[in-house]
């Protein structure tokens, strides 16, 4: 299958494929086209609206097919959203909006556009709901009680399997300070919750392995030991986005918005080495590929109970 493109839009241009092909370019068209009608804010120019569209198109392609076709069928995609790119752009660019007639998206849309994973994706729900089942011992009896078994789900499906504080657990429950204490040593007691082992101000709790879909706490020395050199909130922030992946693939242009640029590339080429944590799934343009965690990560009992 060949195509060539004119300067003007769609000027001259022919594909001489046919059945598979065409189907594959009428999907990623109507994938840019839902792309571009989107309400999400654009950026000014041009070369960085082409780029934007492209990385959504591509999310949106990992959405809807991961797991449903065949890594071969999912390259192919790939590549024809390369080739027909330059082609459908020109034609799509009088539909995004300016940014002046771009509303503010509201509090949640601007945190969901900046957090690459789904808040729960991490979290083994069923295991975690049966385990908390068993716990209703522990959990207080009273009717209004602030503090129910639903809601210590819903928020430890929030944390996606990553440290978090006390305040964090005291401000979502709305409790003061020892009854959050309080609660949170019988969880740990109870083997629901582990503790990063620091002191004061550093401590941190987070959820057990066993309810995750992930190896936590060896993705944490894993990464630890690979930026070992690199300034240290980096290992930490590696770890946890790793830990929310859930093991699925992710595009690392998704990193690329909350780890510094200077650090970028390197941390990219640790973590992607042939005996490390990552492996490229699809290289697309090559530079944007499609990374996942390699199977020796995953937690396999989460995964059979899924």
């Amino acid at each position: 299958m060949e195509g060539s493109c004119s300067p003007a839009a769609g000027g001259g241009y022919r594909w001489l494929g046919a059945g598979e092909e065409r189907l594959d370019r009428a999907l990623v068209a109507g994938l840019m086209l839902d792309a571009a009608l989107g309400a999400s804010p654009w950026p000014p120019d041009l070369q960085a609206q082409s780029r934007a569209l492209k990385i959504r198109v591509q999310e949106a392609l990992l959405f809807h097919l991961a797991g449903r076709i065949t890594l071969d069928r999912f390259r192919t995609l790939i590549h024809t959203l390369e080739r027909s790119f330059s082609f459908y752009f020109p034609l799509l660019t009088s539909l995004l909006p300016h940014p002046d007639e771009t509303p503010a998206p509201p509090p949640a849309a601007t945190q969901a556009a900046h957090d690459a994973f789904p808040g729960s994706r991490a979290v083994s729900r069923d295991l975690l709901a049966g385990a908390l089942g068993r716990l209703q011992n522990i959990l207080p009896r009273r009717p209004r009680s602030k503090l129910t078994g639903p809601k210590l789900h819903d928020f430890l499906c929030r944390t996606r399997g990553v440290w978090f504080r006390l305040r964090d657990f005291q401000e979502y429950f709305s409790v003061d300070r020892k009854t959050a204490w309080e609660y949170v040593q019988k969880f740990l007691q109870a083997g629901l919750l582990v503790h990063n082992q620091a002191r004061a101000a550093a401590v941190r709790y987070g959820l057990a392995d066993r309810f995750l879909k992930v190896q936590a706490g060896a993705i944490h020395r894993e990464v630890a030991a690979a930026l070992a050199d690199l300034p240290s909130p980096l290992a930490s922030q590696v770890a946890d986005r790793l830990i929310a992946s859930a093991g699925e693939p992710f595009w690392e242009e998704e990193w690329r918005c909350v780890l510094p640029a200077a650090h970028f590339p390197e941390i990219l080429q640790r973590l992607t080495g042939p005996a490390s944590l990552l492996e490229v799934v699809c290289s697309g343009d090559g530079k944007n590929r499609l990374l996942r965690l390699q199977p020796r990560w995953l937690n396999p009992l989460a995964k059979h109970i899924e």
